[in-house]
């Protein structure tokens, strides 16, 4: 099998290089990430400019843009064709809207645009350890169990770091949470700051899975189609237009 491997923390952080280990037991693994730290970069890509690209030992190299751009790269530039792209391991938890700003995902993105498979891993803020114990367990289940499919991503985060177990490996849908983003000026500049509100976890969703110990694997689509809002309008216009 021929493994793409990206991130979005960049090509030297730890969680790739544990990924990168562990990749190496199912196939051929090209690591192709930033050159530096590129966490909310989404799917944006560095167009109509010259990209450098660095050669740091055989079948690793960093890319001066984006999650995105280190797929494309992997694609287009270096002829690359994988069986699947893995982005990660992130550090930070990817659930809820995160996934909308992740590059981690972004990186995901770009790849199912290619009609690659493709899988997103991230854990809570440094927090490597359950990705450490159970990473195998993981990706054994995902691929002995032909689960990645060109239709959609796998993004998987392991539990939070409130428990020193995991519980188990659930299927789940995207789980929204009500935030606060608030600016705090510090001299001539602004920081960005955000609190979570007062939420009820609801079952079988990525928030309520990683909060109550569990590995959380959730399908997300490709860009913005929805197959529900879809058909609720066509109701909607029916015999109008």
């Amino acid at each position: 099998m021929n493994i793409l491997l990206t991130n979005d923390d960049g090509y030297n952080s730890e969680g790739i290089q544990l990924l990168h280990e562990e990749l190496k037991k199912y196939g051929k693994v090209l690591l192709v990430a930033p050159h530096h730290h590129m966490s909310g970069a989404s799917v944006s890509r560095v167009f109509w400019t010259k990209v450098r690209v660095h050669n740091h030992q055989e079948d690793v190299y960093s890319i001066e843009g984006t999650p995105a751009d280190a797929v494309s790269l992997a694609l287009h530039g270096l002829n690359f064709r994988p069986d699947v792209v893995v982005s990660g391991i992130n550090n930070g938890l990817n659930v809820g809207a995160d996934t909308v700003y992740s590059g981690t995902v972004g990186a995901c993105m770009e790849a199912l645009k290619a009609r690659i498979p493709a899988i997103a891993v991230s854990v809570d803020y440094d927090h490597l350890k359950p990705a450490k114990k159970e990473l195998t367990k993981v990706l054994d289940l995902i691929f002995n169990n032909n689960l990645i499919s060109d239709r959609y991503l796998l993004n998987v985060n392991f539990y939070s770091k409130d428990f020193k177990k995991s519980k188990g490996i659930i299927i789940t849908d995207l789980g929204f949470r009500p935030t606060q983003h608030y600016y705090v000026q510090e001299g001539d500049h602004f920081t960005t700051k955000r609190r979570f509100t007062p939420f009820e976890f609801i079952p079988e969703t990525d928030l309520y899975a990683v909060n109550n110990g569990y590995i959380s694997i959730t399908p997300l689509k490709f860009a913005n189609q929805t197959e529900q809002g879809l058909k609720e309008l066509r109701k909607k216009v029916s015999g109008i237009v």
